[in-house]
């Protein structure tokens, strides 16, 4: 069952202005994802791009499939503007037309799925996006409530600190609290992408889309403010970190 409001849950968006081929392309994403025993995903379904191209940073989507031929706003206009938005985003094209294979690659897309192989490829696309973000899939045991909640790490939007108590910030809004101190916690973390931007604040750089002269501006909207002297420090270390994964 793959639902859409569980925290902590990869989210991935499709979008195709046929309602068939959206149940088919949703269809054949859940077997392939069953059989290679991914379970923990959110999907969100759209029949045309601009709902998608808004939800993109509500939702903070890793991974979309984009079908091609789509009035008003094609597969490749959209995926100009979702890249824009998300350097990171991973894009999978779906069409019925071969041909146009060779005209995606100018969009770096992670993979091609022609509908007249669908499963097929799908699996195929899926295997290749699991084997390149199992780093960023890692889960993490934190307190919630009166128990334990496992998140990925790549759902987490960033971590602030006051005095001992950590507010962990989550893409899909919601806040964990933990105890301790940042500069454990960056030494846990630092490995799968945060980085340290201020005293205060351990930030995902999957999410950092502007690096200002005193603040980093994330994905959803958020400002937070970036230690005096740290920018070129930071700068650096995303573009190394981005790199590594390209």
């Amino acid at each position: 069952m793959f639902t859409t409001d569980n925290a902590g849950k990869l989210r991935i968006g499709i979008c195709d202005d046929s309602q068939a081929d959206l149940e088919r392309i949703r269809q054949a994403f859940c077997k392939s994802a069953e059989k290679l025993g991914e379970k923990d995903i959110s999907l969100y379904l759209y029949r045309n791009g601009k709902s998608l191209c808004r939800d993109c940073q509500i939702h903070g989507f890793s991974l979309v499939f984009l079908d091609w031929e789509m009035p008003k706003l094609n597969g490749f206009d959209l995926a100009g503007k979702l890249y824009m938005e998300n350097p990171r985003l991973k894009i999978v094209f779906v069409s019925n037309h071969e041909n146009v294979v060779f005209d995606a690659w100018e969009y770096t897309p992670l993979w091609f799925v022609r509908k007249s192989a669908l499963e097929r490829d799908m699996m195929k696309a899926l295997r290749k996006y699991f084997e390149m973000t199992v780093k960023t899939q890692l889960r993490y045991r934190m307190p919630d409530g009166f128990g334990l909640r496992d998140v990925r790490l790549d759902s987490i939007l960033y971590a602030e600190c006051s005095r001992h108590t950590i507010m962990v910030h989550m893409m899909d809004q919601t806040l964990l609290q933990l105890y301790g101190s940042l500069k454990s916690l960056e030494a846990e973390w630092g490995r799968y992408g945060f980085l340290r931007v201020h005293k205060n604040y351990l930030v995902n750089v999957k999410y950092i889309v502007e690096t200002g002269v005193r603040t980093v501006r994330l994905s959803d909207g958020t400002e937070l403010d970036m230690g005096k002297n740290r920018r070129k420090r930071i700068a650096e270390q995303i573009k190394q970190q981005k790199e590594g994964e390209d």
